[in-house]
């Protein structure tokens, strides 16, 4: 059970560094253009600039499932990379369906993976709750 656990305290770590990273390059990405994008009517900027902020923390989600689904396997739990990608989607995303289980010996490390999720979409949530109040504005949001 220890394993499980520093194993998955370790892989929290490193997808949480990485989706801070995601959310750092696209805060820093709209810091630098949002002058060169004022001129562009005020619709399609708000539009385009979540359009392209949900599609960004979409692709930190997937690396995240990958670093997942690389573990499952390096640590022999699954035997092909579409399971384990499948189960690390499954898991992530907390849906589980219960078609792909776990052994006993890593099934606390599966529940880590569903954990991890969880932090990572609040973070996401968070961010693009503060991007729409900064886009669109307070008042226009109630």
């Amino acid at each position: 059970m220890l394993v499980q656990l520093l194993l998955g305290a370790a892989i929290i770590t490193l997808t949480i560094i990485v989706q801070v990273v995601i959310l750092g390059v696209l805060a820093y990405f709209f810091a630098r253009v949002k002058h060169a994008v004022s001129d562009v009517t005020r619709s399609i900027r708000n539009i385009t600039i979540m359009v392209v902020s949900v599609l960004w923390l979409v692709l930190g989600i997937t690396i995240n499932t990958w670093i997942w689904a690389l573990t499952f396997i390096y640590i022999g739990e699954f035997a092909d990379i579409e399971t384990a990608v499948y189960f690390a989607i499954s898991s992530f995303t907390t849906l589980g369906y219960g078609d792909i289980l776990m052994s006993e010996k890593w099934r606390i490390l599966g529940s880590l993976s569903a954990v991890n999720g969880l932090i990572v979409f609040g973070l996401n949530t968070a961010f693009l709750v503060e991007l729409m109040i900064s886009t669109w504005g307070k008042s226009r949001l109630k």
